[in-house]
């Protein structure tokens, strides 16, 4: 039986951030019971379907952790209807100021194992710039309660090029991590992304942001001090300590079958690739009609299957191991794409060995090799 990860959406926030593109809405709390509702029914039209043995769990959002922890436990107890054999990971996405030793204790209770907590910056003039609702205090403060609560796997993501953001800050950024000691970062670039507040902003001239020089040389020295700290970069925006690397989210970029539930989500499985409707209206039709909410479904035949292999495999660092490659395609991966690596050859882009991966250098630029390979 495949093992297969489960994403879990769960689209509501207190207040959507100024770069946000996501589906998550505010100031809809009137949807939140029809909506839990809807995604148990959506739950058991699958188990009604497949057969499979989850092993890793992701409840992300919006902020899972601004709902009423109630109906996170109703989740996971239909969830739990599936076969699972052994839960290797089981995180939920948090923001600052939205959790509380209540809830805490609930999702530990539950078997939530790892917490991601959505920092963006220590530095309350970026945080305000932003649009979150939160400052530095209030993260320590949580981190602390994370921790009161027994939670020893902790990750929190940050970004890089933020408005008003600059190397001082940074700077204080990486104090912060030193301080807290969390087992795992993400450390983002802003991507400006259509349909967010900070994309509108950008289009009429009024984002001031960083040099693109100065980005890849602060986030160069960013890598060399997570380094230090013992937060290896083990994927293009991502950092762990040994044994902490993100087991679900290694599921997306290696290829392997995950589920979701919810809005918006996306799921692969045997070949086949969908995103769930976005639309709490077509959701809930679509729900109570006794169908599957899915708005775009795809098949994977094997050459979208290799270009999207080989893709997710150079975001990690240790690359695509060329014996597996032509075990899984049947051919050399140096030989077929010969063209494409020789334009980059002599610029220190590749480290090539029984792996193909990206230098340094390389992750920086590797949009310009993946456009060739697409």
């Amino acid at each position: 039986m495949e093992k297969v990860g489960c994403y879990i959406h769960i689209p509501f926030c207190q207040k959507k951030c100024y770069y946000c593109d996501f589906c998550a809405y505010m100031n809809v709390e009137n949807r939140i019971d029809s909506y839990i509702k809807n995604l148990i029914k959506e739950i058991r039209l699958y188990q009604d379907r497949l057969s499979v043995d989850i092993d890793s769990i992701y409840i992300g959002g919006g902020t899972p952790s601004y709902i009423d922890p109630r109906y996170i436990k109703e989740i996971v107890n239909e969830v739990s209807k599936f076969k699972i054999s052994e839960i290797k990971e089981f995180t939920i996405e948090c923001n600052p100021n939205s959790i509380s030793k209540e809830k805490l204790a609930i999702y530990k209770d539950i078997g939530i194992n790892r917490i991601s907590l959505g920092v963006q910056s220590f530095d309350d003039v970026v945080l305000k710039k932003i649009g979150r609702n939160h400052t530095a205090d209030i993260v320590l403060k949580d981190i602390d309660m994370i921790r009161d609560a027994g939670f020893d796997n902790l990750s929190f993501d940050l970004m890089l090029n933020l408005p008003k953001q600059d190397y001082k800050s940074v700077k204080n950024d990486l104090e912060m991590v030193k301080k807290i000691s969390p087992e795992h970062i993400s450390w983002y670039s802003l991507i400006l992304e259509e349909g967010s507040r900070f994309y509108a902003l950008d289009k009429k001239g009024r984002l001031d942001l960083m040099e693109d020089d100065d980005e890849v040389d602060i986030f160069e020295e960013i890598i060399e001090e997570l380094d230090s700290l013992g937060l290896k970069r083990y994927e293009i925006s991502n950092f762990a300590k040994k044994g902490h690397e993100s087991y679900h989210n290694k599921k997306y970029w290696e290829g392997k079958g995950y589920i979701a539930f919810g809005m918006s989500g996306s799921g692969y499985l045997t070949n086949y690739r969908y995103t769930n409707t976005r639309n709490f209206i077509h959701y809930g039709q679509k729900i109570n009609e006794g169908k599957l909410p899915i708005d775009e479904i795809s098949y994977i035949d094997k050459e979208d299957k290799e270009k999207e292999y080989i893709i997710f495999k150079l975001r990690e660092v240790s690359g695509i191991n060329l014996g597996d490659f032509k075990k899984l395609f049947g051919h050399d991966f140096l030989h077929t794409y010969k063209k494409e690596i020789d334009q980059f050859i002599g610029d220190d882009f590749f480290i090539i060995d029984e792996n193909f991966k990206f230098s340094q250098k390389g992750m920086n630029l590797s949009n310009e090799f993946y456009r060739l390979i697409i």
